[in-house]
């Protein structure tokens, strides 16, 4: 027969696995949130027309200019750098910039999958610029044009690449 005291023993040390059986289930359940957690979205320092002007722009029609195969290395380098750009702004444009309209435009139903489809032919030029794969550049730079002019249309009637 058990006495009092060594009850009283059996269930302290109880007590105490639960209780360190708890605090490393909640320890193991945060770090897989944390691990699960997104990267916090990009926060927007310009106007998404002064992000237009001063990268995406250039970069799209480094891009669209490629209509024949680059010859050098340092062709497939100022290729690759355009379209890091666009991947980047594309990221961006997702969130919105600081323009008076940025915040309206990226609530619209129109803007995420224009946003999304330029960010997945900037993707797309970006592998096969990597992968020096021309047919491949000519096929994302076609898939390029229609979500940039398209948004265009919708959300800044007026403004089409002039190059």
């Amino acid at each position: 027969m058990n006495s009092p005291v060594s009850l009283g023993v059996a269930r302290r040390r109880i007590v105490r696995t639960v209780a360190s059986m708890a605090a490393t289930l909640a320890a193991v359940t945060a770090l897989i949130e944390l691990t699960r957690a997104q990267p916090p979205a990009p926060k927007p320092t310009m106007p998404i027309k002064q992000l237009m002007e001063t990268v995406i722009t250039d970069a799209s029609n480094a891009i669209w200019a490629a209509s024949d195969p680059p010859t050098s290395g340092e062709q497939w380098t100022a290729l690759e750098q355009a379209a890091l750009k666009l991947v980047d702004a594309s990221r961006v444009t997702a969130v919105g910039g600081t323009g008076p309209m940025d915040a309206e435009w990226v609530k619209q139903p129109a803007w995420q999958p224009f946003n999304a489809a330029m960010l997945a032919a900037s993707e797309a030029a970006l592998a096969a610029i990597r992968a020096k794969d021309h047919d491949a550049l000519l096929a994302a730079s076609d898939a390029l044009y229609p979500p940039c002019e398209g948004c265009h249309l919708v959300f800044n009637p007026g403004v089409v690449n002039q190059n």
